[in-house]
Parts: C-alpha cells; sequence; structure tokens
C-alpha cells in the first residue's frame, strides 16, 4: 500500500511526497541548520538515505525555502537593534556580549564582513540558499567558538 504523503508521478515515475509530515519538517530543519545526514537520521529515527530522498523532493525543498524566507525577514528586522546596541555600547562601555550578537546579525545580512554588499535582498535567484549557508556557517563558528571556551575554561579549571 502506497503511503498517503506519497504519490506515482507518473505510471512507472518515481514516487514523489504530496505532503509534509511534522517528521518531515523536523528533517528540514535540521537540514536548514546544517546537521548531517546521519546526525538527522539518527535523531529523527530514519535512515540517511531517506533524508537524501527527502532533500531532493520538490515539496520538501519548497519548505526549505519558505523557512528561509522567514528567517531573512526575521534578521533584516535586528537591524534597527542591531545599530541600537551599537551605538549604546559606544555610549555606555563594555557590552561584549551585545556587540558579538550585533556583529553575527550585521554579517549575516551582508551588511559588514565578507559577504558585504551580497544582502539576501539583491535579487539573486539563490540569495536564499546563500543566506542559509552564511547562518549556518556563522553558527557553526560560534559553536567553535563557545565549544573552544568552554574546553579552554575545563583546561584551566584542571
Amino acid at each position: 500500500m502506497i503511503a498517503p504523503e506519497l504519490s506515482v508521478a507518473e505510471s512507472d515515475g518515481p514516487w514523489e511526497l504530496k505532503k509534509l509530515s511534522p517528521k518531515h519538517k523536523q528533517v528540514a530543519s535540521l537540514l536548514a541548520q546544517g546537521h548531517s545526514r546521519a546526525l538527522i537520521a539518527q535523531a529523527v529515527s530514519i535512515t540517511p538515505e531517506y533524508v537524501t530522498y527527502l532533500a531532493r523532493q520538490p515539496l520538501f525543498q519548497e519548505y526549505i525555502r519558505e523557512m528561509n524566507l522567514v528567517v531573512s525577514a526575521r534578521m533584516e528586522a535586528l537591524f534597527e537593534r542591531s545599530v541600537d546596541i551599537m551605538a549604546e555600547a559606544m555610549q555606555e562601555g563594555n557590552y561584549d556580549e551585545k556587540l558579538k550578537g550585533a556583529k553575527l546579525q550585521l554579517e549575516a545580512t551582508g551588511r559588514i564582513g565578507r559577504y558585504q554588499g551580497e544582502t539576501p535582498t539583491t535579487g539573486q535567484d539563490n540569495r536564499l540558499e546563500v543566506l542559509a549557508e552564511r547562518l549556518v556557517g556563522l553558527l557553526q563558528n560560534q559553536r567553535n567558538r563557545v565549544i573552544e571556551g568552554e574546553s579552554h575554561v575545563e583546561a584551566e579549571d584542571a
């Protein structure tokens, strides 16, 4: 019996996803965050091959694009707050964590850093994919800094 979220596109053609389940959406979220197929498969109790299958499905890809649009809009909306944080820090002293957050947001939106001038609103066909890749890269760098910082602190405590 055919699963309700799958159908045959043509009589002898490939299976095509017709509806996303909550599990499919969870896989999409984890993929968008840059996690590996193996980790996603283990976390969601599916095979890595099924993760690959899902990633190739048009409906699944469209869902990821929609998620990226929402994230992009939220990041753009934070621009004014980032400027406020920088101004506050410049006037009132050391806000190291706030400045780090502001810098991350400004880099992610292409206002500063190596992606300056490549903002997600320039009309590029793949702008959401570029933004998603930048966000994943920035988050991975931040995670590495946090992990290294924790490892450094643990080493000092030992």
